[in-house]
């Protein structure tokens, strides 16, 4: 496998790593822009690229210099203009940036393939943008399903798509296990106020987001992930198209040994295969883990609540929670489309084989105080769990399709405890109900909070 130092060159990262790091990627960024601006403007020249630097040098306060290959704790002593000359030279002999001849004795400058990657890389961080999905699910069977054996394109465009969308689904699965490591860990004295501020704002903004529900939705893709795998192994079964695109591959890639296309192509066909075959299960531990955190985000909220935290307060906050949910209404539920398709309806649901438990024998004695606590948490787990509280709503619905929370009697904080879970719940896949935000104010149990409808979701097995 070729290193990565063979194409970006051994010295690359030093910017990133120097103690000029920080003046090295401030500028690696404003000149990608300016770069790109005088590129647009067919004005690229070396000598306005050292001016606008210099320019952006001046407006910078008190920039320190420090030479990479000495220890020295003295900065260089240079002017702006020099400064700017000095970290352009710097970064074309790093392999950030390349020159070019424009005649008339002019050089132009422009950045590498490679450091657009990871200006890129860099940017994206930085700027913390969310991620979309699905573009991914769309791309992939505009390939597969017009596949061209004639040319490489599409068969590059399925694995590249492909490792995308691994690489974004492993990021996502990430930020939700740090989110979940975080509120797990021990804590003195919990914040109720950031902890809310997190879960409805910051957690929310990366898996409650338009974009991973629209992945779940619109691109329904736990069905059409099989259909894709179908398809892409029907694709990969028809060999004397396959010929065809090993040809194609020799001719359009340069290659000259049919084995060796041959070979280039195998390697495509493994990691394809590869990762449509990971990308359910990581999906599934996505789902599974957001499930663990709001689970542990409501128990400690009833553990604050019990401290005399303000319940109002927290309503409020929940209620504003589920009014930023902006999918359609009118689109089927994640629990619906995870289970049917619209062209599938009249089939029956396959049934899993539910495992028979088996009783392990354990030599270890345990005393009735240590089995006694270890019941209890067990118990007060399981009391305001996703079952708990589905089986709650269904007994408040009685039968009913619908019904105003403002309909339940609330005699103690265990009713009001069950409203916050109800709302926090109401997201899950697979929470057998749903919510209609009302207008109206209520006032329960001396609470006062916007009234909403809990709604039976069509469609919805009871497991």
């Amino acid at each position: 496998m070729t290193s990565i130092y063979d194409i970006t060159g051994e010295r690359f990262f030093t910017p990133l790593s120097s103690r000029n790091r920080k003046v090295y990627l401030d500028t690696i960024l404003f000149l990608h822009k300016l770069i790109n601006v005088l590129f647009e403007a067919q004005e690229n020249d070396k000598s306005k690229i050292i001016e606008g630097l210099k320019n952006h040098l001046d407006d910078t306060v008190s920039i320190k210099i420090y030479d990479d290959d000495l220890d020295s704790d003295e900065d260089i002593e240079l002017d702006n203009y020099s400064k700017a000359c000095f970290l352009i030279n710097k970064l074309e002999e790093y392999g950030w940036l390349a020159e070019e001849s424009i005649g008339n004795g002019k050089m132009a400058i422009d950045f590498n393939s490679h450091s657009y990657s990871f200006i890129a890389l860099i940017e994206e961080l930085m700027e913390n943008r969310k991620p979309q999905y699905t573009s991914y699910i769309r791309s992939i069977k505009n390939s597969i399903y017009n596949f061209d054996y004639t040319k490489t394109d599409d068969l590059e465009i399925i694995d590249n798509t492909l490792s995308d969308f691994v690489v974004a689904l492993r990021g996502l699965r990430s930020s939700i296990q740090r989110y979940y490591k975080n509120i797990t860990k021990n804590k003195s004295n919990p914040d109720l106020e950031s902890l809310l501020e997190e879960f409805t704002g910051e957690y929310k903004e990366y898996f409650f987001d338009s974009a991973y529900l629209n992945l779940k939705i619109r691109d329904n893709v736990d069905v059409e992930l099989p259909k894709i795998e179908a398809q892409i192994e029907k694709i990969f079964s028809d060999s004397i198209n396959m010929d065809k695109l090993i040809n194609s591959k020799i001719d359009n890639k340069k290659f000259k040994d049919y084995y060796v296309a041959l070979a280039a192509i195998e390697d495509e066909k493994k990691r394809i295969r590869s990762n449509i075959k990971t990308i359910p299960s990581i999906i599934e531990m996505i789902d599974s883990k957001n499930e663990k955190y709001v689970a542990r985000t409501v128990s400690v909220i009833i553990h604050l609540i019990t401290r005399g935290e303000n319940i109002e307060g927290i309503i409020h906050k929940l209620i504003d929670y589920v009014k930023e949910y902006d999918i359609n209404e009118n689109l089927l539920s994640l629990f619906k489309m995870r289970h049917y398709t619209f062209n599938a309806l009249s089939r029956p649901r396959m049934i899993n084989p539910k495992p028979k438990p088996a009783m392990i024998e354990m030599n270890l004695e345990i005393s009735d105080e240590a089995q006694q606590k270890t019941l209890e948490l067990l118990r007060e787990d399981t009391k305001y769990n996703i079952k708990a509280i589905n089986n709650f709503v269904n007994e408040f619905l009685n039968e009913r399709k619908e019904r105003k929370i403002s309909e339940l009697d609330i005699k103690s904080k265990y009713e009001l405890v069950m409203i916050i879970s109800i709302i926090i719940y109401s997201k899950l896949p697979n929470a057998s109900y749903e919510l209609i935000l009302l207008d109206d104010r209520v006032t329960n149990n001396g609470i006062s909070f916007n009234d909403f409808i809990i709604k039976k979701k069509d469609g919805y097995v009871n497991e």
